[in-house]
C-alpha cells in the first residue's frame, strides 16, 4: 500500500497532476484547492488508490493528511464512495466543509455540492461524531454564505475552479477578520482577476 508520493510535477491536466517519481509517471487526481504549483515543482501527495472491477484504476492525492482523512470518512458513508467523496472535496475546501458539517448547515452544503438535502443530512449525521472523535476542528475557518455565493458567481461568469480558488485564497488573507458582503467579495475578486488577464 502506497502512503504518499514525492516527486517532480510534470503537468497539470484539469484535476489530474502528473508526477514523475523515480522515472515513473503517476497520474493523480487532486482537488482545485491544492496550493498553486507549476511544472518542475517538487510535490508531496498523500494517496488513496482504488481499482474498479473493469480494471480501471484511480489515484487520489491530498496535500494534507487531514484532508485525506476527511476523504476516508466520507467514502465509508453508505451511498457516498470515493468518487462522490472526491466530488464533495472538489467543491469545498476541506476545512470549510468540516465547518459546515459541525454547524449542520445543510442548505449551504446542498448549494455547494449539488447533493440532495436528504443525502447531506445523512452525511452530517454519520460524519459529525467521527470528526469529533478524531479531534477534527475547522481551525477557526468559518467563511460562511458570502464566500460560497461569491464562488458560485465567479464560476457562473466563466472562471475555472483553479482561477476562482486562487483569487479567493488571496482575499481570505487580505480580508481576514473583516465583515464583507458577497458583492464586495465579487468586486474585489473581479478586480484581481482582471489585472491578471489584462
Amino acid at each position: 500500500m502506497f502512503d504518499y508520493l514525492r516527486g517532480k510535477l510534470i503537468d497539470i491536466l484539469d484535476d489530474d497532476w502528473i508526477l514523475e517519481v523515480g522515472g515513473v509517471g503517476f497520474r493523480v487526481k487532486v482537488t482545485p484547492f491544492a496550493g498553486e504549483k507549476k511544472s518542475g515543482d517538487e510535490v508531496k501527495l498523500f494517496l488513496r488508490f482504488f481499482l474498479r472491477e473493469n480494471g480501471e484504476s484511480f489515484w487520489y492525492g491530498f496535500e494534507e493528511e487531514k484532508e485525506r482523512a476527511v476523504f476516508d470518512f466520507l467514502r465509508d458513508i453508505r451511498g457516498v464512495g470515493p468518487k462522490t467523496a472526491f466530488k464533495i472535496l472538489s467543491r469545498l475546501p476541506w476545512r470549510e466543509f468540516v465547518s459546515l458539517i459541525e454547524k449542520e448547515q445543510i442548505a449551504a452544503l446542498e448549494k455547494s455540492t449539488n447533493l440532495s438535502g436528504k443525502t447531506l443530512k445523512r452525511v452530517a449525521l454519520e460524519l459529525k461524531p467521527l470528526l469529533a472523535k478524531s479531534g477534527f476542528e475547522a481551525e477557526g475557518q468559518d467563511l460562511g454564505e458570502n464566500w460560497i455565493e461569491a464562488r458560485e458567481v465567479l464560476s457562473s461568469l466563466g472562471y475555472n475552479s483553479k482561477e476562482v480558488e486562487s483569487v479567493l485564497r488571496e482575499l481570505r488573507k487580505q480580508l481576514e477578520g473583516e465583515e464583507i458582503t458577497t458583492e464586495i467579495l465579487v468586486k474585489e475578486a473581479l478586480a484581481k482577476l482582471g489585472s491578471r488577464f489584462s
